[in-house]
């Protein structure tokens, strides 16, 4: 039984289009020695000194460690041959002709002599004197006489009919020796010259996408994904006021920044608001330039207030609330009793006010944020019900039922399941989009484990492709981030680009923050360090959001049994 290439099943041969190959491949591979390797279908592109290159295919190709190669041109059916104009035909047994383009036999040597080019281009026999023994042959297998058919061309030892298939052995040793004729100088293939051949013509290749390109993929199937999301803000109509809550990668952001532009692309004096500053400049630079949209951090917000009420009636609110309340907390306490104040005196300026990550807003700023809008505001909050849980939104003056987002649009597959365990709220279907499994890099020691993520990065980068900006290495440890942060920022990556120390969105540079900090956005690439301090049922709300923060790829650093733990599906158990 001969070695085949490729190794085709009785289904694909009866599949194939000539029947005459299925039947010469049926009895290669059943009657020939195993010594002997058979290609079938071997394509080449031959190129040509004064001519464009055109496409060539060897039906079959036999090679023979002990000798050298027979190319084997195969046409099934009836075969007749015009000698007066030199046309070949075939004819099926309905009697139907069709011509064929080219003359067999020319066809089997012009393979012959592309075989030898191919093989002389491997280094074995790139600059060898080595003569390899080489011919061309015809094979009928629906012909049971095919003398007729012969001519000075083709000789009786080179052709081949339905007869030959009962011992097909016999016929390619007869071949093989008319081509040898009396020659004794032809270099033997043996297994080495076998084991090129198969490097020419049957090496398993793999074409490997980058996961810059597999991520800009990902990322366009996920442009589409959150379109359907957006039918929510058709839902929502001229509604006046509404909660609207869903799990992380649901597109609450997104929705946010797009209500908030509509509304103010109609004239209304809209504020973009959210608590955390990250979040907030990331509304800066996606809508920043929209007129009368207004993005502000809440504290910004106080901080303005309290500047216009100083200008304009001379109070200074802060030193008030501070006066009423020492020693209280300065943000929660003293900055929202200071815009109450000022909400007092201010002229209310707003026609809008979109809250994103509501479940963060303290209990005591809405009660202030509300008087700074004008009578019958459109006021709408996009909260995550998971946090909420933890931050309830009891004194929200929205009291309406919420809309809910069930479908993760950012998260692939893996990082959703990972993410979703920690996760308590309604039911949130998986994205679509697979993405790749979660990576761990484990090494027991911090500056072990900076190495690893140094060397994931820098592959990421100059390997993959992957533009900087979509790398984040992300601290739980908000605590200890700077020592973490130390470990890196010396560390040199290629190309010119450097590490940002909480700076967002700085072109050709890799980005290190908290992962609390970042609650809100998003990296296509996530690199979460400083797991190991976590407590997977007292931070399980900081796990959520670490791990959600990556929409394609997420690698955890850290040893190796506190990454598994938290990959582990028994962890909350």
């Amino acid at each position: 039984m001969a070695q085949m290439i490729p190794q085709r099943t009785e289904a694909q041969l009866n599949a194939l289009e000539s029947r005459g190959e299925a039947q010469f491949y049926r009895a290669c591979r059943d009657k020939l020695d195993q010594r002997l390797l058979v290609f079938h279908s071997v394509c080449f592109l031959r190129q040509r000194p004064t001519a464009a290159p055109i496409d060539g295919e060897a039906d079959f190709v036999i090679f023979d460690p002990q000798g050298g190669f027979l190319v084997v041109e195969v046409k099934g059916g009836g075969i007749t041959r015009d000698r007066q104009t030199d046309q070949w035909f075939t004819q099926k047994s309905s009697g139907t002709k069709k011509k064929l383009p080219h003359s067999p036999i020319d066809q089997a040597k012009r393979e012959k002599h592309a075989i030898r080019e191919e093989l002389r281009n491997h280094p074995r026999w790139k600059n060898s004197t080595d003569r390899i023994l080489e011919g061309h042959t015809v094979f009928f297998p629906n012909v049971d006489d095919v003398s007729p058919l012969l001519a000075p061309d083709i000789r009786p030892e080179i052709v081949g009919g339905r007869a030959d298939l009962d011992d097909l052995p016999g016929w390619f040793m007869r071949a093989c020796r008319f081509w040898a004729g009396n020659d004794r100088r032809f270099r033997r293939l043996e297994e080495a010259g076998l084991e090129a051949v198969k490097e020419i013509f049957g090496k398993k290749a793999t074409a490997r996408a980058l996961m810059s390109s597999q991520l800009k993929e990902e990322e366009e199937r996920r442009i589409i994904l959150t379109d359907e999301q957006s039918r929510l803000l058709r839902s929502l109509g001229s509604r006046k006021e509404a909660k609207i809550s869903g799990g992380a990668g649901t597109g609450k952001t997104v929705l946010a920044i797009e209500k908030a532009r509509r509304l103010a692309a109609d004239g209304k004096q809209t504020l973009l608001l959210s608590v955390n500053r990250a979040l907030v400049d990331h509304f800066k630079a996606t809508a920043g330039d929209t007129p009368n949209l207004l993005p502000m951090n809440f504290h910004q917000l106080c901080e303005w207030a309290m500047r216009l009420a100083k200008h304009e009636t001379g109070r200074d609110v802060l030193q008030e609330a501070q006066a009423s309340f020492p020693g209280a907390d300065k943000f929660d306490v003293h900055f929202p009793m200071a815009l109450a104040l000022a909400s007092e005196v201010v002229k209310a300026p707003f026609d809008a006010c979109i809250v994103d990550e509501g479940q963060d807003f303290h209990p005591d700023f809405w009660l202030p944020l509300k008087r700074l809008l004008k009578p019958e505001p459109v006021f709408m909050v996009f909260y995550d019900q998971n946090q909420a849980v933890y931050k309830r939104l009891d004194r929200c003056p929205i009291q309406e039922e919420p809309f809910v987002l069930t479908k993760n649009c950012r998260n692939t597959r893996f990082i959703h399941e990972a993410a979703y365990r920690y996760f308590h709220g309604d039911a949130t279907d998986a994205c679509d989009i697979e993405g790749a499994p979660i990576e761990q890099l484990n090494a027991p020691r911090l500056q072990d484990q900076a190495n690893l993520i140094y060397e994931k990065v820098t592959q990421l980068l100059k390997d993959e492709r992957v533009p900087p900006e979509q790398i984040a290495v992300l601290v739980a440890d908000s605590k200890s981030k700077q020592a973490y942060y130390d470990l890196l920022k010396n560390k040199r990556l290629p190309n010119a680009v450097a590490w940002a120390e909480e700076v967002h969105r700085s072109k050709g540079t890799v980005l290190m923050d908290t992962a609390m900090r970042y609650k809100g956005l998003e990296a296509a690439v996530t690199i979460l360090w400083g797991l190991d301090q976590l407590d997977l049922k007292k931070d399980r709300e900081l796990i959520y959001v670490a791990f959600s923060r990556a929409k394609s790829r997420l690698y955890l650093a850290g040893p190796t049994e506190a990454c598994r733990a938290l990959l582990a599906p028994e962890a909350l158990r």
